[in-house]
């Protein structure tokens, strides 16, 4: 009994770590977002889950994918192991997509929302993507096709007073 209970506060506190994200590239720069948008693609191709070599808590699942948008499609360009060292090694995408032709792979799998945390952290939480920052920018898609672009304010509004009211 003992050993379960310690095997079920392993496992919690494994997913219970902040978790690194993947990039977008927005305006030039690389943005870390807080979606994992190969892992449809992942589960619907049975791929394995990758091997998390390191032991890095807060990357449970891997890998760091790479992501941008040509001609408002998502396209993966890049991947790499996440083990928590400076030192992770480059995975080919052909690994992943033996088909492939090009240096990019266009997301077509993908129908959801990828959220971009924009701005000053103004909440720390250590458990999956729960941090909140000033702003998140979603980007909403369609078998891969950018269909809306939305910005959530999450700073505190400041309180009515009598003043602003009349």
């Amino acid at each position: 009994m003992r050993r379960v209970f310690l095997w079920i506060m392993a496992t919690a506190t494994l997913f219970a770590t902040a978790q690194f994200g993947d990039y977008m590239i927005v305006n030039g720069k690389s943005q870390e977002i807080f979606s994992n948008p190969l892992e449809p693609y992942l589960r619907e191709h049975k791929t394995p889950m990758f091997q998390n070599a390191g032991g890095c808590s807060a990357c449970w699942r891997g890998y760091q994918a790479t992501w941008d948008i040509f001609d408002e499609y998502l396209y993966i360009i890049g991947l790499k192991a996440c083990t928590c060292s400076p030192n992770d090694k480059p995975i080919p995408l052909k690994k992943i997509f033996p088909k492939m032709q090009g240096d990019k792979i266009k997301a077509t799998w993908f129908s959801g929302e990828i959220r971009i945390p924009l701005g000053k952290e103004l909440e720390y939480v250590h458990m999956g993507y729960g941090s909140i920052y000033e702003r998140d920018l979603f980007l909403k898609f369609e078998k891969g096709k950018l269909i809306e672009k939305r910005v959530v304010d999450n700073r505190p509004k400041p309180k009515d007073s009598l003043e602003t009211l009349k």
